[in-house]
């Protein structure tokens, strides 16, 4: 099931271009055995309407905690976050998160779970349900428990149960380190293909950087101890990106002797 991606990306596309995402001196600290350990610290980002930026460090570095503050579902201790010019301080439709892990429900179809959270008349659940499986080609699967699929068709449902309710920023949490690399690459291709039909803006963390270089319009490099956007790089490599490349290859270089530094 390996999509074939036509479609340039919607941030390239769009011109000009709104900025949906402020964030201006965010820092975190957490409380440690006698002292406090900070986490994040000075973090200044703009982000564009139909953006697509991966987030990439090495573990430990923030990139999680970063996400779980834009998602709302840990506070910052200092600085601020506007989504479309309004704070953000708690969880919220307009931010979805897609896991590691999937998160299904087990006891539900892969229908159901697509459907599950989304508050419309039945009608337009059922018409936005056969669209959405369609769009990750699990149409035949309707029916299967999560029990019953693979772990790339997990995911797959697990896309479509975010994306089916039209958020403002999808968040995305290292969604595929989990699978093998054909999947993988199925994956990133499926996500590339979606996000250029729904015109999404994404937050991508990974620590992954050929991953990064394939995915992103920007990448955000991130220091550790603590956390800090030490780069950011704009990758601007025509799409769909081969990893075999020679400019793709050097940038992955490039990239890799950064994180090493």
């Amino acid at each position: 099931m390996k999509s074939r991606l036509k479609l340039i990306s919607p941030a390239a596309a769009a011109a000009p271009r709104q900025r949906i995402l402020s964030i201006r001196g965010l820092c975190k600290t957490f409380p440690g055995t006698g002292s406090f350990q900070k986490v994040l610290e000075g973090i200044d980002v703009d982000v564009k309407r139909g953006e697509m930026i991966c987030i990439l460090g090495r573990s430990g570095c923030g990139k999680t905690t970063l996400l779980n503050i834009l998602a709302g579902f840990i506070p910052p201790t200092s600085g601020s976050l506007l989504l479309d010019g309004r704070p953000v301080a708690r969880p919220g439709p307009d931010r979805c998160v897609v896991f590691q892990e999937d998160a299904l429900f087990p006891w539900l179809t892969v229908e159901e779970n697509i459907a599950f959270g989304l508050r419309a008349p039945q009608r337009t659940v059922r018409q936005e349900v056969e669209r959405f499986l369609a769009l990750v080609g699990l149409t035949e699967f309707r029916s299967y428990l999560p029990r019953e699929i693979s772990g790339g068709m997990k995911q797959r449902v697990a896309l479509a149960r975010v994306l089916i309710l039209k958020p403002a920023v999808l968040l995305m949490d290292e969604p595929f380190a989990g699978l093998d690399a054909q999947t993988r690459e199925e994956m990133q291709n499926l996500l590339l293909d979606l996000w250029a039909r729904l015109n999404h803006t994404i937050l991508f963390v990974t620590h992954d950087v050929a991953e990064a270089v394939k995915m992103a319009d920007r990448i955000l490099l991130m220091d550790t101890n603590p956390g800090r956007i030490r780069e950011e790089i704009r990758i601007g490599l025509p799409r769909p990106r081969e990893n075999e490349a020679g400019h793709f290859l050097e940038i992955c270089r490039g990239l890799l002797a950064k994180l090493r530094g």
